[in-house]
C-alpha cells in the first residue's frame, strides 16, 4: 500500500509540474499574440495609405493610377489585384469598372471647366484668356472624336515647367460619324456661348479646323488660330523628305520589321509604331532607332533564316 501511495504521489507531483509548464507557455504565447497583434495595428496606424477600408479610397488608388502613373484601364485592374492582401483589398475592379469611374471623374471635370477662366490679355480683351486646344481623332469604333482641352494663355509667365497634364482642362468632347468644318464651327459656338470667345485656337495641320474658325469669324467670334508646332514642322519635313523614294522603303521596311518582331522574344527592339497620317512627326524617333539597331546588329551578323 505504501509503496502504490508513493507511486501516486509522485505520479501527482509530475502531472503537476507538466500543468504549470504547459500554463506558463500558452501565457507566453497569448501575450506574444497580443503583442503582434498590437504591433499590426499601431503598423497599420502609422501607413494608412497602404490600406484601403472603403470604396471610396479604392475609387481613388485606381484614378492615381490612371492619371499619376498612366498606364491602361487592364493595368490598373491588374496592379489592383496584385495589391490587394496587402492594401486589404477584398475585390479588385475590373477594367470596365475602372472605365466607368475615369467616365464619371471626367464629366464633373467638364462641368466644372465651363466656369474656367484665364488671365485676361490686352490683344484680346473680350476673350477669357484661355487657348483652346482642338483635336480630332478616332473615338468609338467609326466614329470620330473631337475634343476640346483649354490652358492659359499666360501658363509659361506662371510656370517654368512644360504644359503638363495638371495644367490643363477638358471643356467639350463630342463624337460623330464624321467632321466637317461647319459641324466643328457650330458645335464650337455652342461652346463658346457657355464659356466665352477663347484668346487663341491651337490646332494641327488639318484643314477642317480651319475652316471652322474661318466660318465663326465670319459671326464675330473670330480668333487667332495657331498651328501646332509638331505638325507644322512634319508638313515641312514631308514637303521635303516624302517625294524620295528611299523614305518610302526606309517606312515600309520599319513597318515590316514591326510585324515580324512583336510576335517574338525579340519585341522589346521592334521599331516604334508607324502611322498612316503625320509620319513624318515621328521620323526622328525612326531614325533614332535604326541607328542603334545598326551598331547593334550589324550587316553579316546573324545566321541565315534567323529571326
Amino acid at each position: 500500500m505504501k509503496r502504490k501511495a508513493k507511486e501516486r504521489a509522485e505520479h501527482n507531483r509530475y502531472l503537476r509540474k507538466e500543468l504549470a509548464r504547459i500554463r506558463k507557455e500558452r501565457d507566453r504565447s497569448h501575450q506574444a499574440r497580443q503583442e503582434t497583434q498590437d504591433r499590426l495595428r499601431q503598423h497599420e496606424a502609422q501607413a494608412p495609405g497602404l490600406v484601403v477600408h472603403h470604396k471610396v479610397d479604392l475609387v481613388w488608388l485606381a484614378l492615381r493610377l490612371f492619371l499619376e502613373v498612366r498606364i491602361r484601364f487592364r493595368a490598373v485592374s491588374r496592379v489592383l489585384r496584385l495589391l490587394a492582401e496587402a492594401c486589404g483589398i477584398t475585390k479588385a475592379p475590373c477594367p470596365q469598372t475602372v472605365i466607368n469611374w475615369v467616365t464619371r471623374l471626367a464629366m464633373v471635370r467638364c462641368d466644372a471647366a465651363r466656369l474656367l477662366r484665364g488671365l485676361p490679355l490686352r490683344a484680346a480683351p473680350c476673350s477669357h484668356g484661355l487657348i483652346w486646344m482642338i483635336a480630332l481623332s478616332i473615338g468609338l469604333g467609326t466614329g470620330k472624336m473631337l475634343a476640346v482641352l483649354a490652358f492659359d494663355a499666360h501658363h509659361h509667365q506662371l510656370a517654368p515647367d512644360a504644359l503638363a497634364l495638371d495644367r490643363v482642362h477638358c471643356i467639350g468632347v463630342a463624337v460623330a460619324d464624321s467632321w466637317t468644318g461647319d459641324t466643328i464651327a457650330a458645335w464650337l459656338g455652342r461652346l463658346i456661348a457657355q464659356m466665352g470667345r477663347p484668346a487663341a485656337y491651337l490646332k494641327d495641320g488639318g484643314g477642317d479646323v480651319h475652316k471652322a474658325v474661318a466660318g465663326l469669324g465670319e459671326h464675330g467670334l473670330a480668333s487667332p488660330c495657331l498651328d501646332d508646332l509638331a505638325h507644322a514642322v512634319a508638313g515641312m519635313r514631308k514637303r521635303s523628305s516624302h517625294d524620295p523614294p528611299t523614305f518610302a522603303t526606309f517606312v515600309s521596311a520599319c513597318g515590316r520589321l514591326s510585324g515580324q518582331l512583336k510576335p517574338t522574344m525579340l519585341a522589346c527592339v521592334a521599331p516604334p509604331n508607324v502611322r498612316t497620317k503625320a509620319r513624318c512627326m515621328h521620323g526622328h524617333r525612326l531614325c533614332t532607332w535604326a541607328a542603334r539597331v545598326l551598331q547593334l546588329s550589324p550587316a553579316g551578323g546573324a545566321k541565315s533564316g534567323s529571326t
